[in-house]
């Protein structure tokens, strides 16, 4: 690592440190410095009393106590009030790029998130963020320390004898660039390291929220295999770089022995020809193996603060990822924005309308290709089709999380990019597949559509989708804790909460991405009811995977390789023939020989 990119990651570091820098480092110097005064004013104390032991004179005695006493006093006052000082201002700033960090994961774009393993992001708001702390109340403070112990000890040694000094400056000089030559190598271990630990904590992760399907599929083994295996990688790098920092501190300590024992044998040769005193002797030994230590924490510290710097670096890596924008993305290419009345069944003001829309997830494999559709406002919309045929894509660029490649999507009329984003999401209620919970209460993730709800107003809303008979039959009611994503629920009673928590929203568009897929045949039902409820007096566009949930919508889709290939009533596209007729008659069929069986 150079000088110059050394400077500009410790610029990057204390950057995050800027509202409390001040009296950050007026803590941290402060403190640093009384703890390296300890070390030189010893060395005066032992100057003191082997010149009384040599010489009996009781001046050297008193000066020594005077000075251990002053010492004690001083320092008991500044050194606490320091430490307080700077550690209150790590605390503040560790505070800060929590916030800062969470804040703009949260704002992350649809498209930048989903790259992300949510364990990753985990490990850089958890282990990345404390190598981070360690930085600025470990690291940089050793830094502080042992430079002022090597410069205040070089100093007096210069003025006892500067052939000593000269001595421990060249000595010095190689440590450091025995020490720099090791930080290289420690940093690239350091990054490494710190990437293991986001894959470890991945798997780990990926364990947990899959602890249920590893029982029953007797997947402990491998998948438990792949968390050993992140494991050992970790284990592996540790002790690749325990061994670097045990050849680093091999090599300070033999010179701190060289340097020790050559200044006791020229110190003893000099004592003896009477050149020098014994107690300047003694305070040259005691600063000398200050020095000597400096070389050893100070290599130490610089090692350590690269596994901080590479911790670092990965947190700024999140927070330079674009943000998801506050208008409406746009489509990166228009389309025609004329209203083809070919594709409206009636002429009804559309709530929702996709023109000649062009979309893919990768630039050369369109899941939508130049798709046309119309839904009416204030009736129901059905898309069906075969899996991969673009039906949630459209669901996701209603929402906004991806812009259209190419096309025009209007929302009641409007161009969507006119719109705000949260403008066209407090326009929309979104049901999905699977119901997200959070850990917490009933009535806490009801309230979620509409935090300013009142207990009334909850129960009201559960009632409405038919979820307050299980509710109520729940240890607690509506204080029921339902556990991470809900496990202590059924999946039927998650999507009614999900379905009470839309009807709370109250908001004029429906969307439904397969809400009843997943569902038994009682649990359907119930929740059919719920969303029957739901979409009175609303727009709504859903995604059907079981056709007879869907029989009285007032215009199906059938969508296929991200193409419209038919439009109309249920009655309509069963006399038709098509891609309709086959699929309801494949269901029919299917159920048919499930009843029978």
């Amino acid at each position: 690592m150079t000088f110059k990119q050394g400077f500009y990651e410790f610029k990057q570091l204390m950057s995050l440190m800027k509202p409390h820098r001040k009296w950050y480092f007026t803590g941290l110097v402060g403190n640093s410095l009384t703890n390296a005064s300890i070390t030189i004013l010893l060395s005066f104390v032992v100057h003191y009393l082997l010149n009384f032991a040599v010489n009996g004179d009781v001046q050297e005695l008193y000066r020594a106590v005077y000075l251990v006493s002053g010492t004690f006093l001083a320092l008991s006052l500044i050194s606490p009030l320091c430490s307080y000082m700077y550690k209150r201002c790590v605390k503040l700033a560790i505070a800060d790029v929590r916030m800062k960090l969470f804040g703009h994961m949260i704002k992350l774009s649809y498209e930048k998130a989903e790259k992300h393993h949510s364990g990753n992001l985990v490990s850089r708001m958890t282990n990345d963020v404390q190598t981070l702390e360690q930085a600025y109340t470990i690291h940089i403070r050793s830094i502080i320390l042992e430079t002022s112990l090597f410069l205040g000890s070089l100093v007096i040694l210069m003025v006892l004898d500067w052939r000593f000094g000269i001595m421990a400056v060249v000595l010095g000089l190689a440590s450091a660039w025995i020490n720099a030559h090791f930080a290289k190598k420690m940093r690239h271990m350091s990054e490494e390291l710190q990437g293991r630990m986001s894959r470890f904590t991945e798997r780990l992760s990926d364990l947990l929220s899959g602890l249920q399907m590893v029982k029953l599929f007797g997947l402990r083994t491998k998948v438990g295999g792949l968390c050993n295996n992140a494991s050992e990688d970790i284990k592996r790098i540790s002790i690749r770089q325990g061994r670097h920092m045990g050849l680093q501190d091999m090599c300070n300590f033999v010179i701190e022995f060289i340097t020790l024992g050559g200044v006791l044998v020229a110190g003893l040769i000099l004592v003896a020809q009477k050149q020098m005193e014994l107690g300047v002797l003694g305070q040259i030994v005691q600063l000398q193996t200050g020095i000597s230590t400096v070389f050893l924490e100070l290599g130490a510290a610089v090692s350590l603060l690269q596994n901080s710097l590479a911790g670092l670096a990965r947190i700024r890596e999140i927070l330079s990822e674009s943000k998801e924008e506050e208008q409406f993305p746009a489509a990166k290419q228009k389309g025609s924005q004329a209203v083809d009345s070919d594709h409206t069944i009636e002429q009804v003001p559309a709530a929702l309308e996709l023109r000649d829309v062009t979309f893919g997830y990768q630039p050369d494999r369109p899941t939508l290709r130049r798709l046309n559709l119309v839904v009416p406002e204030g009736q129901v919309t059905a898309i069906v089709g075969p899996s991969g045929g673009g039906k949630s894509t459209v669901m996701k660029l209603l929402l906004g999380f991806y812009p259209p490649d190419e096309g025009v999507l209007r929302i009641r009329g409007r161009m969507a990019e006119e719109f705000r984003l949260d403008e066209v999401r407090d326009l929309m209620a979104y049901v999905p597949q699977e119901a997200t919970l959070f850990h917490g209460t009933v009535a806490d993730n009801i309230r979620f559509g509409s935090p300013d709800a009142t207990d009334d107003e909850i129960k009201a809303a559960a009632k409405t989708a038919y979820a307050s008979g299980f509710i109520a039959e729940l240890p607690e009611g509506y204080d029921t804790i339902v556990g991470e994503r809900g496990a202590n629920l059924s999946g039927g009673q998650r999507q009614r909460i999900a379905i009470a928590r839309a009807l709370l929203k109250n908001a004029p568009i429906l969307l439904l991405d397969e809400a009843t897929s997943a569902l038994d045949a009682e649990s359907e039902y119930e929740v059919q009811q719920g969303l029957n409820e739901l979409m009175k007096d609303r727009t709504t566009l859903v995604i059907a995977h079981r056709l007879s949930t869907i029989e009285r919508a007032d215009t199906i889709c059938v969508l296929a390789d991200g193409e419209l290939k038919e439009q109309g009533t249920h009655e309509q596209l069963l006399a038709e023939g098509g891609h309709y007729a086959e699929l309801y008659e494949l269901q029919f069929r299917k159920h048919f020989e499930e009843q029978t069986a």
